[in-house]
């Protein structure tokens, strides 16, 4: 049984099932709400997996950001484990986890992260993506908590694919996205945006004839060779400030 916090978060969320549209949906407020129901110092969705890239659909801190980021950036971590297994992946001492993850655990616990439990975001047979919420001290969830964050996981699952069929298309940006790619009422604005990492994918995969699954590999292994954000080097492809040689194989 979820507890009274938890119910008054889904609240929120069930709001935006209204047939005007309008209401709470993931907002930093329902958000925030959902951190505390769970115990937890940050949580973040994000909506989007596998080759076609992730973006960030809500955040309430910079550290969860970070957090994603990092994943996105490494290829490894527990959000993409949980999508990769289908079950959550509750971590309540990442320091244990060198193992498990050996390029993501150093970065996340210099964050200041301490545990970290995400859940997946499916129906069925289809990824939407994960709920990430993590701790800055070592700690696992209760066993109501773990059910207050599977039926958060669920709303958020239902409330993105509502969204997605009012809009109409699945913009990867927020289901309200606009040309400009901005969130509409109803969304915190998305932290980060990786359509650039797919253009630059593109291009160094023609640049060095490899395939776009080499070619976002050697992407990850660039901005991990320098300490950059994934994001960052992308950022610098697109532009034409870097390019791949046959030196970068």
């Amino acid at each position: 049984m979820i507890s009274d916090r938890m119910a008054i978060v889904l609240a929120l969320l069930d709001r935006t099932s209204a047939p005007n549209g309008t209401g709470g949906g993931l907002s930093m407020t329902a958000c925030a709400a959902a951190s505390t129901a769970l115990g937890v110092d940050g949580l973040c969705a994000v909506v989007g997996t596998g080759a076609a890239g992730t973006v960030l659909a809500f955040g309430a801190q910079a550290v969860s950001a970070a957090l994603e980021d990092l994943e996105f950036t490494l290829g490894e971590g527990p959000s993409l484990e949980a999508v990769a297994s289908g079950v959550p992946v509750l971590t309540a001492e990442l320091a244990a986890a060198q193992r498990r993850w050996p390029a993501f655990t150093g970065p996340a616990l210099q964050l200041g992260v301490n545990a970290v439990f995400a859940f997946p975001l499916r129906i069925g047979a289809i990824d939407l993506g994960t709920l990430t919420a993590y701790r800055a001290t070592v700690g696992a969830l209760n066993p109501g908590q773990v059910t207050d964050a599977l039926a958060l996981a669920d709303a958020v699952t239902l409330t993105v694919l509502h969204r997605q069929a009012a809009d109409g298309t699945d913009r990867g940006a927020g289901p309200d996205a606009g040309p400009d790619d901005q969130p509409g009422p109803g969304w915190a604005a998305p932290a980060t945006y990786r359509a650039e990492v797919h253009q630059a994918t593109g291009m160094v995969s023609v640049q060095l004839g490899v395939g776009l699954a080499e070619a976002l590999a050697r992407l990850r292994a660039f901005a991990f060779g320098r300490d950059l954000l994934l994001a960052e080097v992308a950022a610098d492809v697109v532009a034409r400030r870097l390019r791949f040689t046959e030196q970068d194989r």
